[in-house]
Parts: C-alpha cells; sequence; structure tokens
C-alpha cells in the first residue's frame, strides 16, 4: 500500500504552521483516544490551542488531535468538536463527523457534574473537581453526528457504526484530551484517488445563550443586552453557563496535499 506525505500548512484565524510528514500504516493506529503509536511528532499550533497530525493512505483518513486549553476542553466536551473534511481544498463544511455531539449527552452529565460540586473552595478542592468534570464529560461516549450523507446530519453510535468510521476521544495524564479517528474515504462516498488537495478542519460548539420571553410586553428579552463583563460575573463556580470566552467556537484548518 503506497503512503503519502502529509500536513502543510493551517490557515485558520488560529495562525499558520507547517510540517510534512509520512503517513502510519493502518496497522499501526489503534483508535482508542491513547494516540501514542503513532510514528511522528505533534505539530503543535503557534498559539498552542492544537497539536495534530493529518495523514492519509489510499483507502483512509487518519487524525490525531490534542488540547489542554481549558475553555477549548469544555467546548468540546459541553457543545461538541467536529472534524470538517473539504475535498475541493477550501474551507466548505459541507463533510464532517461531529464527536463528541454535545446535546442530550452533554446536558446530562453537565447535570452529574454540577450536583458534584465540592463544598470546599480551596485552590487544591478546586483542581481536583476540574479534572473529575474534564473527564466526565468525555468518559465512555457514544453519540455521534455524520454530516453530509444527507440532507440533515445522522446520528448514530460508535458502536453501531458500519462504514469502517472509528473515533474516540480520551484525557491523558496531563489533563489534556487527545481525539483520534479514521474515516475511510468511501464512507462519505469520496474517492481518494480524485482529491488534489484536503482541507481538514477542526471546530469546537460554543455556548448559546437560550432565548426567554420578556416578562412585560415592553420589557427587554433578559440576557440579551448583557456585556462580555456581565456575564462573566454571572458564572458561578463549577458552571460553564456565562463565560464569554464559551460564546464562540475555537476552530482551525489544515490543507493536506494528497496528489499522487
Amino acid at each position: 500500500m503506497k503512503k503519502t506525505l502529509l500536513i502543510l500548512s493551517l490557515f485558520a484565524p488560529l495562525g499558520v504552521v507547517g510540517q510534512s510528514t509520512d503517513c502510519p500504516l493502518s496497522s499501526a493506529i489503534t483508535v482508542d483516544g491513547k494516540p501514542d503509536e503513532w510514528p511522528m511528532n505533534w505539530v503543535e499550533h503557534e498559539e498552542k490551542i492544537f497539536s495534530y497530525n493529518i495523514c492519509a493512505d489510499d483507502q483512509n483518513l487518519y487524525v490525531r488531535v490534542k488540547t489542554d486549553e481549558f475553555y477549548t476542553k469544555r467546548k468540546m466536551g459541553a457543545f461538541g468538536f467536529t472534524l470538517w473534511f473539504d475535498p475541493s481544498g477550501k474551507k466548505k463544511k459541507t463533510y464532517g463527523l461531529k464527536f463528541p455531539a454535545g446535546g442530550a449527552e452533554a446536558e446530562e452529565r453537565m447535570g452529574q457534574i454540577n450536583d458534584m460540586a465540592p463544598t470546599g473552595n480551596t485552590i487544591g478542592e478546586k483542581a481536583d473537581f476540574q479534572k473529575t468534570a474534564d473527564r466526565m464529560l468525555i468518559e465512555n461516549l457514544e453519540i455521534l453526528e455524520l454530516i453530509g450523507l444527507t440532507k440533515d446530519p445522522i446520528t448514530a453510535t460508535r458502536s453501531g457504526i458500519t462504514n469502517g468510521i472509528k473515533v474516540a476521544i480520551d484525557m491523558d495524564a496531563t489533563g489534556a484530551y487527545t481525539y483520534e479517528v479514521l474515516i475511510p474515504f468511501k464512507s462519505y462516498r469520496l474517492s481518494r484517488a480524485q482529491i488534489t488537495d484536503l482541507s481538514v478542519g477542526f471546530e469546537t460548539g460554543k455556548y448559546v445563550m437560550p432565548k426567554q420571553k420578556p416578562t412585560t410586553k415592553n420589557s427587554p428579552v433578559a440576557g440579551a443586552d448583557l456585556s462580555p463583563s456581565q456575564l462573566s460575573r454571572m458564572q458561578g463556580y463549577g458552571s460553564l453557563q456565562g463565560n464569554p470566552k464559551l460564546t464562540y467556537p475555537t476552530d482551525a484548518w489544515v490543507k493536506v496535499p494528497l496528489k499522487k
């Protein structure tokens, strides 16, 4: 099986980096969220938000991503993480895989986390609680969304997928989230031989303040005109809601040459 070099440039809001490397053999990769077996060094973005590697062989696209940035992790765990890929080499969000998917699975976990909030307020207690929360948000997740196969995203489970897609997320000893995915090109009805440049995007979800009805006919909608500082003050200990850093996604794109 012929192997292909990858990773050229990052051309998104997070800046630009560059590196090329050989693609690992498919037999070397176990998609379990513990990507230490990848035979190359991580590529670190200059803003130090994401580290990643991307490569492809004739059949599959392989991606690993790592982040230890607090708010990026929270947005991934609570609001989802989408891996985009554009066979035109641009930044079109036509095909994607959303995992974690956020939604009801995340809301249930957030409820459990809030119920576990410690009564103490020491630095050590806060740190231990944050580690527990980080792990709980991504532990044993099953729900994912396939984007681009039909008009609306297809909701599935990892164990229920039969088209060869494998994806996992975990937390390493340093507290960083580590994400791995294997996507057969044919699972999205794509032919690797017909792709000159493939763009791959990373995008977290974001917190969207729920709309509230005004209490009276002429009163403003609650929360509609809050400033970032007011939103920040709304945030309680252990809560995600109200912090302005959670109200926009963290995203980046990588352009990968696939032409043989």
